[in-house]
C-alpha cells in the first residue's frame, strides 16, 4: 500500500479546490459572513506545500550533512 504524503494529500486539495473554481461551484468554509472559498483558501493551501517542500528538503540537506 503506497503512502500518503503531506505534499501528496496538499497537491489533492489544489486541485480539488481548482476545480471548485473552474466550476464557480458555491462551497463556503466558515461562515456565512467571512465567506472563505475555494479561491480564498487556494493561496493558503498552495504556501503550504512549498513550505513542506522546503522542510524535506532541508531535512535532506541535514541528512547529508550528518552522514
Amino acid at each position: 500500500m503506497l503512502t500518503l504524503t503531506t505534499e501528496a494529500a496538499l497537491d489533492i486539495l489544489i486541485v480539488w479546490l481548482q476545480d471548485n473554481i473552474d466550476c464557480n461551484t458555491s462551497i463556503i468554509f466558515d461562515n456565512d459572513e467571512d465567506n472563505t472559498d475555494s479561491a480564498a483558501i487556494l493561496p493558503w493551501i498552495e504556501r503550504a506545500r512549498r513550505d513542506v517542500r522546503t522542510l524535506r528538503h532541508l531535512q535532506l540537506l541535514h541528512q547529508t550533512e550528518t552522514k
